[in-house]
């Protein structure tokens, strides 16, 4: 009987006695091999068995499709390793790649649904310390500033390993808000805010003795309580939103409306927001989720969605984000 080897010619079998485990896993597997008449090393088939049928060499066939595992490998391992080798087993021999530590460059951020989730947070902890229409529209501005830098680069899947000056998903359309010409894929509502053109927003008008203008009356919900005013707003924010050209081209794939009330209130709650407020007497308009003073528009404007989901986007997701309550999607 011959003398096998391994590929690295390492001898597995003496050519006397039985075939170890070992030797008979490998001539099982093809990975036996014999010297042929020159000496060389070639697959050891025995002789009560076929030899497989023969093909043409794809070594570089083989070698081109480690490299690209090789390489997906590689995009999806960042943990400090510093050095990965991959083998891969061929008619031809074993291929090997090795792969070297890349510079990690850990560039992980918030997706919408985190980001919507903290501007819910944020905004409904804040209106519970009476700020004003002003600070609270403050608040939104400031807020949509530090999201932005904290969202998830737009592009590629994974988080690590991925050079850190990419660009970000760096933005929603935020109504009220100052127009763009930027549309990015989802549609921030902020209900309790005074529409664009309200008389209540700082504003340059030519004085004259027909135009009477009251300063006092037109500036007066702009330090009002947020609380009190927002749901004013509600209305023609919702409709105004609804004939934005962006949402009727369906260029938004989600729409998120803000209404930052409370609708449960519990005991807890009310103690400690009313320790806080001493110095300022306020009570929150009571406003339930069942019996909304807006309800009725805001139905108008989920039928506005839903028109657009059937006619123009069939991916169209509308959330409502109520107070501190878990966001409800709603069924178009």
């Amino acid at each position: 009987m011959a003398t096998l080897y391994d590929i690295r010619g390492t001898q597995i079998y003496a050519g006397r006695g039985k075939y170890s485990r070992r030797a008979r896993s490998m001539i099982e597997q093809r990975t036996a091999y014999k010297h042929n008449d020159e000496g060389n090393l070639v697959v050891y088939v025995p002789e009560n068995q076929p030899a497989p049928p023969s093909r043409p060499s794809t070594l570089e066939k083989d070698a081109h499709t480690l490299k690209r595992d090789a390489q997906n490998l590689g995009q999806q391992l960042g943990l400090g390793l510093d050095e990965i080798e991959v083998r891969r087993e061929t008619p031809e021999g074993v291929l090997v790649a090795h792969l070297k530590q890349m510079t990690p460059a850990l560039v992980a951020g918030l997706d919408g649904e985190q980001a919507a989730k903290l501007m819910q947070s944020f905004t409904h902890w804040m209106l519970q310390r009476n700020i004003n229409v002003y600070e609270h529209e403050e608040l939104v501005r400031n807020l949509h500033e530090l999201i932005n830098d904290m969202r998830v680069p737009a592009q590629g899947a994974s988080l690590l390993n991925r050079d850190d000056s990419l660009i970000r998903e760096d933005g929603v359309n935020v109504y009220p808000g100052t127009p763009t010409s930027n549309i990015y894929n989802e549609l921030w509502i902020h209900a309790f805010l005074p529409p664009n053109d309200h008389c209540c927003r700082p504003s340059v008008a030519i004085a004259n003795n027909d135009n009477h203008v009251n300063v006092n009356n037109d500036g007066r919900i702009w330090f009002d309580p947020a609380l009190q005013a927002g749901p004013e707003f509600v209305c023609e924010n919702l409709h105004r939103a609804s004939n934005l050209a962006a949402f009727r081209q369906g260029r938004h794939g989600i729409v998120r409306v803000f209404l930052p009330y409370n609708p449960r209130r519990n005991f807890v709650e009310d103690e400690f927001s009313n320790h806080g407020r001493d110095n300022h007497p306020f009570h929150e308009r009571e406003i339930s989720s069942e019996n909304e003073p807006w309800s009725h528009c805001l139905q108008r404007f989920v039928d506005a969605c839903a028109n657009i989901k059937n006619t123009v986007r069939t991916d169209l997701r509308l959330f409502i984000h109520r107070g501190s309550e878990t966001p409800q999607e709603v069924n178009l």
